[in-house]
């Protein structure tokens, strides 16, 4: 978008000078619109001014007149400023007036003189106005300095003129204006990026599943998601610029809205969270969040989220907790490896599982953090007690508060009558397993680290202290010192979790290991599916690549090797070829001939040659099993769905 720019100007000499200027900016601005209002009447400056702001993105005018403008104008204002050039040509002009003269400038605009005066042979001193207002008290100042000339603008000139006081005006250059235009541009192009951002910012708040509403300090509301329009069954356009307990008193009980605004009124800048509201159909939960009380517009942030939302949520949090059972499964003894580095982790784990300070695991995904986390709880004191594991990045940051310290009876709509233990209660006396540490919130961090300081938790709604006993695991794979100079880890909660420190090898580390791997995940999936396989011996092949999944990318190939391998027989499935895959990001058909180096690959022959391998797959495990689907499925380890999928495409003869 191209600006238009509009000039406020008191001497018609810069009419010229702003035409000029305009020649040299006309790839930049799409126009330039100038008025010349009467320097002393205020009036006509403002009604010149709105007059440009319908035509103008931005004004530009002097110094004076920036603050009377901008409190009047919904478009910036810059103000166009002399030049220390400009006031000595004016110092040199005035001289001829006279010796003693008066600068009157602006008190934004400062000009060291150095040794100028002493070498044009005159005397000056110097004054300043603050406002317009001020500009005649100052000129009637100058005027018992009893100076031969004033030098300043224009409006310095009028009121200077007034007094019978003689003047000289200081006069801008194109130079000047040229500066004022680049500044104007640069201003101009500031906004446009802010409104861009502000455009994306709002399109991804309207892609959350989640009301969000932005309050100024009068309860208006400035902004609102589509999701909250949704919860109050609104138009946007009925609701931007409404206040906020207005709109609420038909949509939420009476004590719903006193309580909510007795939090966005609360003068005491901490976050309220989990404020229940309830309502004819169902309630919804707000979290209110203020901006700094230092800030002028006093900005408030609210969310709002249904309780069934909520509710189905935490369903899912539980069952896969539940499923995961307050047991620690692992001991290093399910950790393959005899590499020094495998070996010198193990021991690591072994020490630290004698102390009962917090450890921290470090490690890239798929190198067994959880195996480790298990491991350490087992030989521990604690071994007996309860081992809880929680994925942080699982956590829905509205739920995750309730569900690590539990809530009280009608903390929320659809809460068990009698509360409910949170993860640190359930893990009391046992260990606290905290994967992908470095994804939980930044409010979270702050309680955790509370948590892990005094030992003790208030559940949600409640007001008792619950003191805990809880060892802490804590794991991830990003670089949590990056993190705390990105400023999304809190550094004071680093330096309580990295009290022990293990870090995991990757596979790439420890090379001599994969073939152990390899041949042990083989032997493992064998017994499943009930097949017998022979160990492999040379597998250098595996063993030089950098496997960058780590043992979870390893065990996978090693499934899909008996897979293939188990429809194979009696011969084993050619590891080179499956190792393709994994390299070159193939699927060509195992029974292919032709080495791969030679095959010319192309859309077509590569689409051929998948229909071609899937279609002799199906119908070798067909025939084997006298086309049981069922056991065919089994067989690929795909489900029946996909089974029946691919045989109607690649095999219509059976149906």
């Amino acid at each position: 978008m191209i600006p238009r720019i509009g000039h406020i100007i008191f001497h018609s000499h810069l009419i010229d000078i702003c035409s000029e200027a305009y020649q040299d900016f006309k790839n930049d601005i799409g126009s330039m619109e100038i008025a010349q209002p009467d320097p002393l009447d205020e009036k006509e400056i403002l009604a010149a001014a709105k007059k440009l702001e319908k035509k103008c993105d931005i004004l530009i005018s002097r110094v004076d007149t920036v603050e009377l403008l901008s409190e009047h104008l919904n478009i910036p204002v810059i103000a166009r400023s002399v030049t220390f050039s400009n006031v000595l040509d004016a110092l040199k002009t005035a001289r001829n007036k006279g010796r003693r003269i008066a600068l009157v400038t602006h008190h934004t605009q400062e000009y060291e003189l150095s040794d100028w005066p002493r070498v044009l042979g005159i005397e000056v001193a110097k004054f300043y106005y603050h406002s317009r207002q001020d500009a005649l008290d100052t000129i009637h100042e100058v005027k018992r300095f009893n100076p031969d000339v004033v030098v300043g603008g224009v409006l310095i000139a009028s009121h200077a003129s007034d007094l019978s006081l003689s003047y000289e005006i200081i006069q801008m250059k194109k130079d000047t204006i040229i500066r004022s235009i680049w500044k104007a541009l640069d201003v101009f192009r500031a906004i446009q990026k802010e409104k861009e951002y502000i455009r994306e910012f709002q399109l991804l708040l309207d892609l959350l599943h989640e009301g969000f509403i932005f309050l100024d300090k009068d309860h208006n509301i400035t902004y609102i998601n589509n999701c909250a329009c949704q919860i109050f069954k609104a138009d946007k356009a009925n609701l931007l610029n409404k206040d906020l307990f207005n709109v609420l008193h038909d949509i939420i009980s009476p004590d719903g809205v006193a309580s909510l605004q007795t939090a966005v009124d609360d003068q005491i800048n901490t976050p309220h969270l989990g404020l229940l509201l309830p309502r004819k159909e169902g309630s919804i939960v707000a979290n209110i969040v203020r901006s700094s009380l230092k800030d002028p517009q006093n900005k408030t942030i609210i969310t709002f989220t249904e309780t069934s939302q909520l509710q189905s949520i935490e369903y899912k949090i539980r069952k896969q907790l539940s499923n995961k059972g307050l047991v620690a499964k692992f001991s290093l003894n399910d950790i393959i490896g005899s590499s020094k580095t495998i070996r010198l982790a193990k021991e690591k784990a072994s020490a630290f599982a004698n102390t009962d300070s917090t450890v921290l695991l470090y490690g890239e995904t798929g190198t067994g953090k959880e195996i480790f986390a298990h491991s350490i709880h087992k030989l521990s004191s604690r071994a007996k007690g309860p081992f809880v594991s929680v994925n942080c990045s699982a956590l829905p940051k509205e739920l995750a508060e309730s569900e690590l310290f539990g809530y009280e009876e009608g903390a929320f709509t659809g809460a068990k009558k009698a509360g409910k233990q949170g993860i640190f209660e359930l893990a009391h006396e046992g260990t606290l397993f905290l994967d992908e540490i470095g994804t939980m919130p930044l409010e979270l961090q702050a309680k955790l680290l509370r948590v892990i300081q005094e030992k003790e938790i208030s559940r949600l709604g409640g007001t008792r202290i619950i003191p805990i006993n809880v060892r802490i695991i804590a794991a991830t794979n990003n670089n949590l010192e990056t993190a705390i100079q990105e400023g999304v880890f809190r550094q004071d909660l680093y330096f309580r979790l990295n009290v022990l420190l293990l870090r995991i090898p990757p596979l790439r580390e420890r090379p001599e290991d994969i073939p152990l791997l390899f041949n042990y995940f083989v032997k493992k999936f064998a017994i499943k599916s009930h097949t017998n396989i022979n160990t492999l011996k040379d597998l250098s092949l595996l063993a030089n690549y950098p496997w960058p999944g780590n043992v979870r990318e390893l065990e996978n190939f090693a499934e899909r090797y008996v897979a293939l391998t188990t429809y194979h027989q009696p011969s084993p499935f050619p590891l080179e070829e499956l190792f393709e895959e994994i390299r070159c990001g193939l699927t060509l058909s195992h029974a292919k001939s032709e080495p791969l180096d030679t095959v010319h690959i192309n859309k077509q022959t590569l689409s051929e040659a998948r229909f071609a391998s899937e279609r002799d797959l199906l119908l070798k495990v067909g025939e084997k099993v006298n086309w049981n689907r069922k056991k065919m499925a089994q067989m690929l380890n795909i489900s029946q769905a996909t089974l029946w999928r691919k045989m109607k495409k690649a095999l219509p003869e059976k149906f």
